[in-house]
């Protein structure tokens, strides 16, 4: 019997898309983003998806573990680092506090060559040009991956935001960090803080908070 997971999209291509409002409007436009992949690619983003908005309902959770215990193998040769780094992302939000540690550990990794490469695209003579900051822009890096779209993107935003919640698990950790954070703010020298304040998102203009 034909699996109709395993039966390739096909349609328009597209690459990338933002964020939309309506949950069932976005997962059906990234559709366009698994042409020529098996359907179970953008089965598993869909959940994806609905688990990045509600991260404690059991049925996608379910889901997401299943499709991934059962298809990883094809998933993981079509995906490429972007969405790889989805599901990391998506272990960060549901898993248990070994799980979302290693998991959190992959997305600040990768992550970090991409602002790193974020950061060389937007140098002029060895300096941040923060007019160009403040263009949407989507230039290509590696895998898939883009430069963080800092005025409308939330890459940035997510990931401190996970790595917050990874690190509230540990009290000591958590007070280490929590001074850390609050030092860096006081401190104008960090690169970081002047790229997130050209964000149009109010709640998203400080790297740490």
């Amino acid at each position: 019997m034909n699996d109709p997971l395993l039966e390739l999209i096909s349609g328009k291509q597209v690459k990338n898309l933002n964020r939309i409002d309506n949950i069932d409007d976005n997962i059906s436009a990234i559709r366009g983003e698994f042409v020529d992949m098996p359907e179970v690619c953008h089965t598993l983003a869909g959940h994806i998806v609905q688990l990045r908005r509600n991260p404690t309902s059991k049925k996608h959770i379910q889901a997401f573990h299943e499709l991934l215990g059962k298809y990883n193998g094809v998933i993981f040769s079509n995906y490429d680092i972007r969405w790889l780094l989805s599901i990391c992302d998506t272990y960060v939000d549901i898993g248990d506090p070994l799980t979302n540690s290693i998991a959190m550990n992959i997305v600040q990794c990768i992550n970090g060559c991409n602002l790193h490469t974020t950061l060389l695209v937007n140098v002029v003579d060895g300096r941040l040009d923060l007019s160009k900051l403040r263009q949407e822009r989507k230039v290509p890096t590696f895998g898939g991956m883009i430069t963080a779209d800092v005025p409308s993107g939330d890459m940035i935003h997510n990931m401190m935001v996970r790595l917050d919640k990874v690190v509230e698990q540990h009290t000591m950790l958590n007070s280490i960090w929590n001074i850390i954070k609050q030092r860096c703010m006081e401190d104008g020298g960090v690169v970081m803080n002047h790229i997130c304040d050209q964000s149009r998102f109010e709640h998203q203009k400080r790297f740490f908070k």
